[in-house]
């Protein structure tokens, strides 16, 4: 048992866990352009295909990227050996590393059913449905490619990643991806999100399929693509849904003026409003939710890691939340008004 005032990653056990992770590149370099953003989406969908991930939203940016992924409980999960060898064929056909067995080579060993295919079969499996290998081993093979394809040499990365626990519930999830989505509104790179092509929801409005799975997932919900779409526009935009040519000149734009002081006064902005600005909760909340789900996490988190807290759910400040709260009572301004600069 940890100690408590446990700080590392805590995780979801015994049951599908629901993450928003991030990671940036060293010193903050933007590294990424389009070459290199459609190579690391190409590697991320093989990578999480491979590890049994669910893909729910993503945004790649010059110089970090966003994940709304999940991840099943691995003693749940029954893998076939055919299906682990479609898996495997996902990182290895056509590029398969001299310290690793081939595809062919691989499904020899588990036709022959013996010992030596049998722990190969083990050590595959150990790779699969871990949120923290899945996120190791995307970094390492982008972190490779990206050296070979511009003779550099050490890490790209600034350090391992961030997750923060998120409910699977649509209020939780929606809001989640909407921050995600809006990364490049942030970023004053577009004034519409689906103009941004290396997000899900760009790549979504484009007709690409597993992005659109991935908010079917987001909406808890099997509805097909144009039942979901008004509703998350409705969402996302903030004023309804919107046609191409119907969007405002000032979406996207915040007074920030008006903002901080709504905000020094104590008051709470619009959700359409907030989700423009960089959040802290999802970057530094450890888990976000209902407070039944947190409640829940809590005792989960005690008994593995001998957390020791008052109170394991907080209100959410600055912004009309809803039903959302916050494992962590964070000390600081939850809501950087620096990213109105």
């Amino acid at each position: 048992m940890r100690k408590s005032g446990y700080r590392g990653r805590l995780l979801v056990h015994g049951r599908r866990g629901v993450y928003h992770v991030m990671s940036r590149t060293a010193c903050g370099q933007f590294l990424f352009g389009d070459d290199e953003k459609r190579v690391f989406l190409s590697m991320l969908r093989k990578q999480a295909g491979f590890c049994g991930v669910e893909l729910l939203a993503y945004c790649v940016m010059g110089n970090h990227f966003h994940l709304l992924v999940a991840v099943p409980d691995a003693d749940e999960v029954c893998i076939s050996d055919e299906d682990l060898l479609r898996r495997y064929r996902l990182l290895y056909d056509g590029d398969c590393p001299a310290s690793s067995a081939s595809p062919l080579v691989l499904a020899q060993l588990l036709a022959a059913n013996e010992r030596e295919g049998q722990l190969l079969r083990t050590r595959i499996l150990a790779r699969m449905h871990d949120l923290s290998v899945f996120m190791r081993e995307l970094k390492q093979r982008f972190g490779l490619w990206y050296n070979d394809q511009h003779q550099n040499q050490g890490t790209i990365w600034a350090k391992r990643f961030t997750s923060v626990v998120v409910e699977s519930s649509r209020e939780a999830l929606m809001t989640v991806a909407a921050y995600i989505d809006l990364n490049p509104v942030r970023a004053g790179l577009v004034d519409d999100p689906e103009d941004y092509a290396y997000s899900s929801y760009g790549l979504a409005i484009r007709g690409q399929t597993g992005a659109r799975h991935g908010y079917a997932g987001v909406f808890c919900d099997a509805g097909t693509w144009d039942v979901l779409l008004p509703r998350y526009r409705v969402f996302l935009y903030g004023k309804g849904s919107r046609s191409k040519g119907s969007l405002d000149k000032d979406f996207g734009v915040i007074d920030a003026n008006r903002a901080e002081q709504v905000l020094k006064a104590g008051g709470r902005l619009a959700i359409s409003d907030v989700l423009r600005l960089r959040i802290r909760y999802f970057s530094a909340g450890t888990a976000v939710g209902s407070d039944s789900f947190l409640t829940e996490l809590g005792r989960d988190w005690k008994a593995c890691y001998g957390l020791s807290r008052k109170r394991d759910s907080y209100p959410m400040r600055c912004a009309e939340w809803g039903q959302l709260r916050a494992f962590r009572n964070l000390q600081v301004e939850p809501v950087d008004l620096k990213s109105l600069d």
